[in-house]
């Protein structure tokens, strides 16, 4: 076995035995999870029953949801707070409970909105059905097919997305109130050993549970009965043991999470980020200009609309600051020592490459394969054009060659092109399509702005794959080890040591 191997299986090991020792010290919590949060459940079940004849009972009534409330909070609170067992920069107890309230929030926000979207399934398969071709509406993107992806992607949303994204703050939360390690939270929310487990406990604890009541009821009443008793046990015990497996597999990644390296990509990508953080601004600006300029041609008479003497003008400029803006930001993000040409060749050495863009766009246009040409327009162009457009706004047309070639073969850059062609394209697209089910509102301002609002994560997408290739380009520089923005978190080991 290579010395690689042996490191990475004792390191697994090493997960394994601090999960094991963090649940084993933490047997009340643990316990309580169970019954503590049964009796929640029944409390609640009661609540519902209470007759509001008399004031006391209309007292009852307001009050109960607020004591099983603060005991689901000190519950969770208390179980976060012993698993990670570290009593250094910890907040009172009250403290670390009430901080919990934001995130239960964000979850019944994200869960209202996923259940709005539930509601609108059918309307969207319809729409998004009849807008493709005939051949891949009857073979491919069915009515069916495209029910079945949205109802799976809103349920991944729901128990998989929404769960993996707020239980490691929660957790922090609890412990330190709001002085929040982010860069270790970020790192472990990008760990892949994370979102297995999440995806672990929610097929575990959701969709193997509602699998027990998909049949159909058969044998004698009595049978029957123990039966729903039984799955009603078998379903609890694995909704929350998935539960506390997954707090305590969080808790002990988050304490073996490393420190960032001062040359990793990800501090590279923050770096660039930061360094063209006014360049960023302007964009923002840009966005609520267009944003406006878009509210008021709505207002405008249709006569002046039509005759361009107001529109014309002002998407010119708009144009004109757009590129402004981009080589600028690119400039500022790409924090390299060689000498750079002046902005106003960059500014023409980049429309060299978009007029090269647009005519590939043009030819393309003449291929009609839908999904083929979609994925060349939106990924391949793109990807193989942009390095050359974002090192021309710094060398002109004088470029790296070298460089620019490493970054076109290296996977990370596919992969961020892909991923911001699904923020900042594919989701944009979905949201405006079933935002009306095909039917356009009767207030133009509200068209208008379902039209705007999404391209917001268009340029959020964009930026950020500014930043990726800039991070890409610059070459990793030593640094002094810095010390962590946050309260230091044990290792298994010295939690063990400290029990």
């Amino acid at each position: 076995m290579s010395e690689g191997a042996r490191v990475s299986n004792e390191a697994a090991t090493s997960k394994w035995s601090d999960l094991l020792c963090r649940l084993r010290l933490s047997p009340g919590w643990v316990a309580a999870q169970y019954w503590a949060t049964l009796l929640i459940l029944l409390g609640g079940i009661a609540w519902t029953r209470l007759p509001d004849k008399y004031a006391w009972q209309v007292g009852l009534t307001l009050l109960i949801p607020l004591m099983l409330l603060a005991a689901l909070l000190v519950l969770e609170a208390g179980t976060m707070r012993k698993l990670v067992n570290d009593e250094q920069g910890r907040v009172g107890m009250i403290h670390g409970a009430l901080t919990l309230l934001v995130w239960i929030a964000f979850v019944l926000v994200a869960w209202t909105i996923l259940g709005w979207c539930d509601d609108q399934t059918f309307l969207w398969s319809g729409y998004l059905n009849s807008r493709v071709s005939a051949h891949l509406r009857a073979r491919i993107l069915t009515y069916q097919h495209i029910q079945l992806s949205i109802s799976t992607l809103i349920w991944i949303f729901r128990w998989i997305v929404v769960p993996a994204k707020v239980i490691p703050p929660a957790i922090a939360s609890a412990q330190w109130g709001w002085r929040l390690p982010w860069r270790r939270l970020i790192r472990l929310m990008l760990n892949w050993r994370w979102w297995l487990a999440i995806v672990i406990a929610a097929l575990m604890g959701v969709a193997l549970p509602g699998r027990f009541f998909a049949g159909l009821p058969t044998g004698t009443v009595s049978h029957q009965i123990w039966a729903v008793i039984l799955k009603l046990v078998g379903a609890w015990l694995l909704a929350i043991t998935s539960w506390v497996l997954a707090l305590a597999w969080g808790v002990v990644l988050l304490a073996r999470v490393q420190q960032p390296a001062p040359d990793g990509l990800d501090q590279r990508l923050f770096a660039c980020l930061w360094s063209g953080r006014k360049w960023i601004l302007g964009w923002a600006g840009w966005v609520a200009a267009s944003m406006l300029f878009d509210f008021i041609m709505d207002a405008l008479p249709e006569n002046l609309r039509i005759s361009g003497w107001v529109n014309t003008p002002v998407a010119i400029v708009l144009m004109i600051a757009a590129l402004v803006l981009q080589v600028g930001m690119t400039r500022a993000m790409t924090r390299l020592e060689e000498k750079q040409v002046r902005p106003v060749w960059s500014a023409l050495s980049v429309l060299v490459w978009l007029a090269a863009a647009v005519g590939l766009w043009f030819l393309l246009s003449l291929w009609h394969h839908e999904v083929a040409e979609w994925i060349v327009d939106w990924i391949i162009i793109p990807a193989l054009l942009i390095p050359f457009a974002a090192s021309s706004a710094r060398w002109g047309l004088k470029l790296p060659w070298r460089r620019i070639f490493s970054v076109l073969c290296n996977w990370r850059w596919w992969v961020g092109v892909i991923a911001a062609v699904i923020v900042g394209v594919g989701l944009p697209d979905l949201i405006k399509a079933v935002a009306t089910g095909g039917k356009a509102s009767q207030k133009a301002w509200l068209n208008t702005l379902w039209n705007d609002v999404p391209f917001l994560l268009t340029m959020a997408a964009w930026i950020v794959l500014m930043g990726w290739f800039a991070a890409l380009m610059t070459k990793p520089e030593p640094h002094s080890q810095t010390a962590a923005d946050s309260p230091p978190l044990e290792t298994g080991e010295g939690t063990r040591g400290n029990a």
